[in-house]
């Protein structure tokens, strides 16, 4: 499983990242879901399960690209 850090720069480097809209991110006394809607993150993706899992199974695909990146620039 990924990191919530991870979670977060997946889905800025994730090209199908779709942010989820629900009604309690309306709500101004839910500080949890303001506090999280201000970051993507998988956790807030269309794709995202209750599992944990990305639904188009992007996670780990992601995750090498940007350890591959990371590998380059060393």
């Amino acid at each position: 499983m990924a990191s919530k850090e991870q979670l977060r720069k997946i889905a800025i480097y994730c090209d199908s990242y779709t942010p989820k809209e629900d009604e309690n991110s309306l709500n101004l006394y839910s500080n949890i879901n303001v506090y999280d809607k201000k970051f993507e993150s998988c956790e807030n993706c269309t794709h995202f399960t209750k599992e944990g899992k990305c639904d188009i199974d992007l996670i780990d695909k992601v995750l090498s690209s940007l350890a591959m990146e990371l590998d380059l620039k060393s």
